[in-house]
């Protein structure tokens, strides 16, 4: 059944039985209501005591079918890319580039999740998680078995996606919060895209006979 179809199912038994819509239905609305995206975003990873074991910063713009550009400012430079297809994973520090196709195990990614489509409820076992925070949350667990994270938590506010919460194969908790959301605004092509200096070099993982080279 389509994901569009479940959703609708599960907000109308809402309404049946006189439920305000929680998160499931706060995310269809996003998805309904918000073509592209715009927001900085702020990142602490937890290990399984509550500990801090890093934080970073940046910036995430998504444009939907299927692009988005994930970009990590601080305290390293890291940026990944998507345009539906290929995924292109630049880290400024090893100046190297990892180049990938969009298969099965990265739609199961947390940037992908957020631009929907049709192959979300292929990867993701999707349920409501109740209030929190003053936000709603949505549960996802990857149907994968060979994805890096357990369990994502997502909070909305207002129908829009405010935090995230990534439970790893480590026992790890990865959060972040998003802020200074910008919704629709006019995104160019380019910004999916990545232009590769000439001295980085160059990982194509897209499968044997397609062999390296800069794209």
């Amino acid at each position: 059944m389509p994901l569009r179809r479940i959703f609708a199912a599960f907000v109308l038994s809402c309404v049946a039985m006189g439920a305000q819509a929680d998160g499931v239905g706060d995310l269809e609305s996003f998805y309904n209501n918000v073509d592209s995206l715009s927001a900085e975003f702020e990142q602490v990873q937890q290990d399984d005591q509550g500990n801090r074991l890093q934080e970073a910063s940046g910036t995430f713009d998504l444009s939907r079918p299927d692009s988005f550009r994930w970009e990590y400012t601080a305290p390293y430079k890291q940026v990944i890319v998507s345009d539906g297809e290929v995924f292109r994973f630049y880290d400024v520090d090893l100046a190297q580039v990892t180049i990938r196709s969009i298969d099965a195990t990265l739609r199961a990614t947390p940037a992908l999740l957020l631009t929907g489509g049709a192959a979300l409820e292929d990867a993701f076992n999707i349920a409501s998680a109740g209030q929190r925070d003053g936000m709603s949350w949505v549960r996802l667990t990857p149907r994968a078995d060979d994805t890096d994270f357990q369990e994502v938590r997502l909070g909305l506010k207002d129908q829009v996606p405010s935090v995230m919460e990534l439970d790893d194969n480590l026992g790890q908790t990865t959060r972040i919060r998003f802020t200074d959301v910008e919704l629709n605004p006019s995104l160019e092509d380019a910004r999916f895209t990545l232009d590769i200096p000439d001295d980085v070099e160059v990982v194509d993982g897209r499968g044997m006979n397609e062999g390296g080279g800069r794209q």
